[in-house]
Formats: C-alpha cells, sequence, structure tokens
C-alpha cells in the first residue's frame, strides 16, 4: 500500500498541469539552455539610446523632397505631352479644313458679279467671312503673299513670270497658306516676278 500512494501523487500533478493548459496557461517550456536563448535575443535588439532619431528624421524628410521633385517633373512632362498630342489633333483637323476653304474661293472666283448669280455669290461670300472668322477665333491667320519678297518660310514658288514688280516679289497667290500658333500649316502657293 505504501508504493500506490506516490503514484497517485504524480498522477495528480499532472492532471493539475492539463488543467491549466486547458484554462489557456501554459506549463513552463523545459528546454536546454532556454536562459541563454533569451539573453542572447534581448542582446541584438538595439536598445532606444542606440537610434539616432535626428538622422531618421533628416532621411525621411530627404525621400520626402525627393518624392516631391520627382512628381512634380511627371506631372509636368504629363502636362506637356498632353499639349503636344493636343496640338496635334488640331493641326490635323485644320489641315483637314482647309480644302474646304480652297473650294468656296475657287467658287467665288467664277460665280457672277452681276444677275441671277449674284445673290448666291454674296451667300457664297458670307460663307467665306464667316468660316474665315472661325479660323482666326482658333489662332489660324492667313499668310500675306502679294506684293511682299518671296519667303521661302511661308511661301512657295510655282511659276516666275516677267512684270513691273522687282525681281523675288510675288505677283499672284495661286492657293492661300496659312499659319497656326507660329507654325506654318500650309504655305502660299504664289508666282514669282523674275523683274522686267
Amino acid at each position: 500500500m505504501s508504493e500506490e500512494k506516490p503514484q497517485d501523487q504524480e498522477s495528480v500533478s499532472d492532471t493539475d498541469q492539463v488543467q491549466d493548459q486547458a484554462e489557456g496557461g501554459e506549463a513552463p517550456a523545459k528546454t536546454a539552455g532556454g536562459d541563454e536563448a533569451v539573453e542572447s535575443a534581448a542582446a541584438e535588439e538595439p536598445l532606444e539610446e542606440e537610434i539616432n532619431w535626428e538622422d531618421v528624421a533628416r532621411s525621411r524628410y530627404d525621400q520626402l523632397i525627393r518624392l516631391q521633385a520627382d512628381f512634380d517633373n511627371f506631372r509636368r512632362r504629363m502636362d506637356r505631352e498632353r499639349e503636344e498630342i493636343q496640338g496635334r489633333v488640331a493641326e490635323r483637323l485644320l489641315s483637314n479644313l482647309l480644302p474646304v476653304f480652297d473650294n468656296l474661293e475657287r467658287a467665288l472666283a467664277y460665280m457672277p458679279t452681276e444677275g441671277d448669280g449674284k445673290a448666291w455669290r454674296v451667300g457664297v461670300e458670307m460663307t467665306l467671312n464667316g468660316f474665315l472668322e472661325a479660323l482666326a477665333g482658333l489662332g489660324v491667320k492667313p499668310i500675306e503673299a502679294v506684293g511682299t519678297m518671296f519667303d521661302p518660310r511661308f511661301h512657295e514658288a510655282v511659276q516666275q513670270v516677267e512684270s513691273s514688280e522687282p525681281e523675288g516679289t510675288v505677283v499672284e497667290q495661286v492657293q492661300r497658306g496659312f499659319i497656326w500658333n507660329d507654325r506654318v500649316l500650309r504655305a502660299s502657293l504664289v508666282k514669282v516676278s523674275t523683274g522686267e
């Protein structure tokens, strides 16, 4: 009977440990060298006094300044690209409208100035003037040609003719040219004087 009592005490202590674990408490882990592992982990963690918070703040501030500069550069580049795309689209649209203007000018040149055709002529003149006003509202200006000296930036010579005008003077405009935002949309087709 004396042998049975120690076994009962061991079983009671085991059940107490199981109950503690079930209630949420953990049994202490029995590992060799456990105290040494805790000490080494504590030694690896930097102490709060070792961190220089001024250096950390300065580096974060530098990062913020660089990010802001990068974003400003990105925004400027996007604005510039958007303006270029809008400019190309507008230039193409205006270039496609110019042949319509040319046809109105040709029609006006061959319309009678008197009789029944006069009313038609007035209507075409009003349409042509409205077209010119709409182009001017978009920043499109006609190139002055007749009576000016030939300028290869704005004029394209299709013929040289003898005239009383000095040599190199534009004497006739075959097709009107236009400028938009300081760019030549289309050069004027002109006849140039060779002099007398």
